[in-house]
């Protein structure tokens, strides 16, 4: 690694309590540049350096707006940003506006190298970005458990791939409960466990030999075989596991688990859209309307926000409607799918998706719909 330049921006304050920088035993060529937070990062140190680590306080709204600003001029530089007791809603809003890492302070040098080889092993081989697919990541919460949403991922991913090759992935996130291999007919293993554990190995020839191709054509990532603390997801494994497969996929859908964590409210953050699966139902209502207030308190904008109602009847007397459930949610329903237990039901035994099975089906017109307009408005949430 020694032919990358790495440029460090610290105010004179960090760089006080800095551990000494030695080149040889890390491997960098590393250069400590004084700054202050609410100085802009000079141009030309942006435009020599490999990888640039700049500083970031949330006291200093300077130091947070100087990323954004770097970032827009320079799309393509690996940006790690360095913050002292970094908080989640910090690293997420970090994230969104493009830096590839964080590293808490005091600076770490055997952190920072890590951070940098894993940077530098993600970027080789990789085609500039405005060559990429950039692919829109669409995540499918639940409301509640059994309300249908790993078969609304499901047939929304076989939707989208149906329209063209390397269209639309699928990664089946509930590392305790996953069933979507089931429902599709596919092998438990290799699973999200071998990306988890790839490190900076992750590539698309590496994802690629995880995935296999399921019913509709949507290439496909399996829950672990085995079940997995909710806490033992590495957050920043995912991230470049979800990016690599963006740099891949023009759509890629992750059926997150019922129970929250840092990672999943990580990948909602990322996410281009975030399609909320919930029932006609009391129940399904009361607790899809607090999701929507936790979305919305971490900083989800509403327009990335989209309600699907599953499971509706065509009954002529019903007693919760389409309107009454966005009263209740206080959320518009962009989506429904009719209830059709019968179809769904051979479907999930034969591990195809519906419109494989009948594709004239109101249901399998209904994912089509949505499919169609999911796709318009991940365009629009990420402009």
């Amino acid at each position: 690694m020694s032919e990358y330049k790495i440029e460090i921006v610290l105010s004179e304050a960090e760089i006080a309590v800095l551990e000494r920088v030695d080149g040889a035993a890390s491997k960098l060529t590393v250069a400590i540049n004084p700054l202050d937070l609410s100085a802009p990062i000079p141009v030309e140190l942006a435009q020599t350096a490999s990888v640039l680590c700049v500083e970031v306080n949330p006291q200093s709204r300077q130091s947070i707006a100087r990323i954004a600003a770097l970032r827009a001029e320079q799309p393509d530089l690996p940006i790690i940003a360095l913050v002292r007791e970094a908080d989640l809603s910090l690293v997420r809003a970090l994230l969104r506006q493009g830096v590839n890492d964080v590293i808490e302070l005091p600076l770490s040098i055997a952190q920072l190298t890590e951070s940098v080889g894993d940077l530098i092993a993600n970027r080789k081989g990789q085609t500039p970005r405005n060559h990429q697919k950039a692919g829109k990541l669409i995540a499918v919460v639940k409301s509640i458990g059994g309300v249908g949403a790993t078969n609304v991922a499901v047939n929304l991913a076989a939707t989208l791939a149906a329209q063209g090759d390397d269209r639309a992935c699928l990664f089946d996130l509930d590392v305790q409960f996953g069933n979507a291999a089931t429902y599709l007919g596919a092998a438990a293993e290799p699973s999200l466990t071998e990306l988890l554990e790839g490190g900076a190995r992750i590539d698309g020839d590496f994802l690629r030999t995880v995935m296999s191709v399921v019913s509709g054509g949507a290439s496909f990532v399996p829950a672990p075989a085995e079940i997995l603390p909710i806490e033992a997801v590495d957050e920043a494994q995912l991230r470049r596991v979800l990016q690599t497969a963006r740099n891949e996929f023009e759509f890629v859908v992750a059926d997150l688990p019922a129970n929250w964590a840092n990672w999943t409210l990580s990948v909602v953050a990322q996410s281009d859209l975030i399609i909320l699966v919930v029932e006609l139902s009391v129940g399904s209502l009361r607790q899809g309307k607090r999701q929507l207030q936790l979305l919305k308190s971490q900083g989800i904008e509403s327009s990335r926000i989209a309600v699907l109602v599953n499971r509706v009847e065509q009954r002529l007397f019903k007693t919760i409607g389409l309107d009454d459930a966005a009263k209740v949610l206080g959320h518009p329903v962009q989506f429904h799918v009719h209830n059709d237990y019968p179809l769904m039901s051979a479907a999930n035994n034969q591990g195809i998706v519906v419109a494989d099975l009948n594709k004239r089906s109101k249901i399998a017109r209904d994912f089509a719909r949505t499919a169609q307009a999911v796709s318009e408005m991940a365009v629009q949430a990420a402009s």
